[in-house]
């Protein structure tokens, strides 16, 4: 988070960067929809992953191995990232995670709950004809 005043601010690119990748998005989701008190453990947000985000290239591998694998790649890498731009707190010692404020910026840029990723969709003739600010369907 930047800056000590009421709002908490992410710029552009940091916002970018942790969108970027589906497992953070899919840790995002979770935490947005489900809205609780308590942090989250990291078995569970590890489960939730590899649910929502199934390579095909794991279809070899048990449930329990993708968890695994998913888990470590959250701990080491999507959860200190996260962590880094004050979206959530991740416990480590614990291994639980507690979403901040700032996920609210985020939320708009999830998709419906937990539906998969949708296109991004824009009406070409409003475009041609108003411009770039009025090209959003509404």
């Amino acid at each position: 988070m930047h800056g000590t005043d009421r709002y908490a601010r992410l710029p552009r690119n940091d916002a970018f960067h942790i969108l970027r990748d589906d497992r953070r998005r899919a840790v995002l989701r979770y935490l947005a929809t489900e809205q609780t008190d308590r942090p989250t453990p990291l078995s569970t947000l590890a489960a939730f992953v590899a649910a929502v985000v199934y390579d095909a290239d794991e279809e070899s591998k048990s449930v329990g191995e993708v968890q695994s694998r998913v888990r470590i790649a959250l701990h080491h890498v999507h959860l200190p990232v996260l962590e880094d731009h004050g979206v959530v707190e991740y416990d480590d010692a614990n291994r639980t995670v507690t979403p901040n404020p700032l996920l609210a910026a985020l939320v708009p840029f999830l998709g419906d709950g937990l539906a998969a990723d949708a296109d991004l969709v824009v009406d070409t003739v409003a475009v041609e004809r108003h411009g770039y600010h009025d090209a959003a369907p509404r």
